[in-house]
């Protein structure tokens, strides 16, 4: 038998797990603020349908943590941030795509359509390599990093909805009241 010696001994208190939470928390909103403000300055009115779709993609995975009668952790919070990353990501895609269909002639609607239809193979492509990472963390990993995976996996779910349905969604309200307006619609 070999003696045993202690060297150092910590005891971590509920207060240290909690200021981590909320140090985290705002790290993750000053951080999304950033994005909105670039994106929104960057893509103008495709940049504030950006925001506003990665607002209802946040609120989406909260929503389903909340469904789930889950807990938001340190990992969880991150898995949060990363959606907001991920989601940002598929918008790029989308409006870089459009873009390129307006450099091209096409009116604001062809754009839009054209636009979306070839970025969907492209963000389903970006999602699906995220989800299989995540289902090996789900599986393979321990407590705190299977509260990461499925937030994440949520999160890739949300933001397939978000970045496709809502904001196509409102991409068309968009043009539809620009142009009953007779007013040139700007992307």
């Amino acid at each position: 038998p070999a003696q045993l010696e202690f060297l150092e001994q910590r005891v971590v208190g509920p207060s240290l797990g909690q200021d981590s939470i909320r140090k985290g928390a705002l790290a993750s909103v000053v951080g999304s603020l950033a994005v909105f403000l670039f994106v929104s300055i960057y893509y103008r009115v495709s940049g504030l349908i950006a925001v506003f779709s990665l607002l209802l993609n946040v609120l989406y995975v909260l929503a389903t943590l909340v469904g789930m009668e889950a807990t938001l952790t340190l990992p969880g919070i991150a898995g949060i941030a990363l959606t907001v990353g991920i989601a940002v990501d598929s918008n790029v895609v989308i409006y870089e795509r459009i873009r390129e269909e307006l450099r091209a002639g096409k009116n604001p609607h062809g754009a839009v359509e054209s636009g979306f239809q070839k970025a969907f193979r492209t963000i389903v492509d970006a999602n699906v390599t995220n989800a299989a990472a995540a289902l090996v963390l789900l599986v393979y990993g321990t407590g705190p990093i299977k509260g990461f995976a499925v937030t994440l996996l949520i999160g890739i779910a949300t933001t397939l909805f978000s970045a496709v349905f809502v904001c196509r969604l409102v991409f068309d309200w968009y043009l539809s009241r620009i142009e009953a307006r007779g007013e040139q619609a700007t992307i």
